[in-house]
């Protein structure tokens, strides 16, 4: 028999291991601690937060990443100060989330300032509340680190929960949260874990598929908050800041006449009675930076029928409407291209 007789190397290695191991377990709340939590305030966090960084600054900060959402942020958080949840509704990219992530972040009353899920139809409630690894607590103890997987309902004691399309929560998983919101307490296999945070919601309209209607109880429990399609200035505005800061490190910028193309595109979209579900504002800045992006590869001038393309590749997955193929969708849509290139045009020549 052949003796193996580790390296220096080899050794260094284990115990570096052995110590990472060690650290990481040392960082994972264990269920005893869980279990003599204090109740927090978050509402007081909130508020003493705004009133040290003062309003101004926070809507100054804001519109360094959202434009034309001052409104809708002034009301956001007057319902956290008083520990009301905020459910904010509104079409596919116009910075739901993004407005949702932004003021947890300069709120910052917690590290990591917030906790967020992207919630989904086949989410259990289990994988929002926690659970106890039963083969782990029978052989190391109910006490031992990875005994007890903490869920984000628990993990967010203290801290603002955004959870990112909630109508994609099945009714078993809403019933979990409906339960933290009610009690402040998360049950798990008997134990009751106190959990003290605020929700910050996003939701898409209704017309979307796989998506479920809130309960009663959780919608009564959230503010809703609407953020509307921005009116064709504000639009314009957002389309050639957001693109323009996606091409900057190419040292390019998108030409005043392809935004306003793709600005009149999408307000004919939206006042059009044939669309159920709009454009996505998210998918136009990106078509432009992608029109931008190939002229700059090939070292050309950008086109218009390449912005055409780009913008119709970004569109046809996002718009919905009264269409009996994809194919029919596609020619409309290209129709309406069309339409908005020679309105651009007319606007251009005065």
């Amino acid at each position: 028999m052949v003796g193996f007789r580790k390296t220096s190397d080899q050794v260094r290695t284990s115990q570096v291991r052995e110590s990472t191991s060690d650290k990481l377990l040392e960082n994972l709340p264990r269920l005893s601690d869980l279990l003599k939590r204090e109740p927090i305030q978050v509402e007081k966090l909130i508020a003493e937060a705004i009133r040290t960084k003062g309003i101004r600054n926070i809507l100054s900060e804001l519109d360094k990443v959202l434009r034309g959402l001052g409104d809708v942020a002034l009301d956001l958080l007057s319902s956290l100060a008083i520990g009301r949840h905020v459910l904010i509704m509104g079409p596919v990219g116009v910075g739901k989330t993004t407005l949702a992530e932004t003021i947890a972040d300069i709120l910052a009353i917690s590290d990591p300032p917030y906790i967020e899920v992207a919630c989904h139809s086949h989410m259990t409630a289990t994988e929002l509340t926690g659970d106890i690894d039963i083969a782990v607590a029978l052989q190391a103890g109910l006490d031992h680190p990875l005994a007890f997987i903490p869920g984000p309902l628990v993990m967010a004691h203290g801290k603002i929960l955004i959870l990112d399309e909630i109508n994609r929560l099945n009714p078993y998983s809403q019933a979990a949260l409906l339960q933290a919101l009610q009690e402040h307490y998360v049950f798990i296999r008997g134990f009751r874990i106190r959990s003290d945070f605020i929700v910050i919601a996003t939701s898409n309209p209704a017309e979307y598929s796989g998506v479920y209607e809130l309960s009663e109880a959780l919608a009564d429990r959230m503010k809703v908050i609407e953020i509307n399609y921005p009116d064709r200035d504000v639009l314009r505005s957002i389309l050639e800041w957001k693109s323009n800061s996606l091409l900057e490190h190419l040292g390019t910028k998108v030409p005043d006449f392809m935004v306003e193309i793709v600005t009149t595109y999408l307000m004919l979209l939206v006042q059009d009675a044939n669309i159920e579900v709009g454009p996505s504002i998210r998918s136009a800045i990106y078509a432009l930076a992608n029109a931008m992006s190939r002229a700059w590869i090939e070292g050309r001038e950008a086109s218009i029928e390449h912005l055409k393309r780009s913008l119709i590749e970004n569109m046809v997955s996002t718009v919905r409407g009264n269409f009996s193929s994809e194919q029919e969708k596609k020619d409309y849509l290209l129709k309406k291209f069309d339409e908005a290139l020679l309105i651009a045009k007319k606007m251009f020549k005065k």
